[in-house]
């Protein structure tokens, strides 16, 4: 599910999710991802971070426009965080 465009100035959330580690995949290797979605706001973000998570996959998020890494990999295998983004 991908939100609606939204104005340029708005910051976007990309959250990845995969089937392993991406801390032990080599750099720009995405063998293991699953799904990647665009999101325009955090509470998007969040849900589709908690979501991933609970269907047992790792999870990073991205800032769209610099590709910098917002917040993960989170582990499924642990608590999912209070704060994701």
């Amino acid at each position: 599910m991908i939100d609606p465009p939204c104005p340029s100035n708005l910051r976007r959330f990309v959250v990845e999710a995969g089937t392993r580690n991406p801390s032990a995949q080599h750099q720009h290797e995405r063998d293991e991802l699953i799904d990647c979605e665009l999101h325009a706001s955090r509470s998007a973000a969040n849900r589709a971070a908690r979501s991933f998570l609970q269907r047992g996959l790792w999870v990073e998020v991205f800032d769209d426009d610099t590709q910098e890494l917002l917040a993960g990999p989170f582990d499924p295998d642990q608590a999912v965080p209070a704060y994701i983004v």
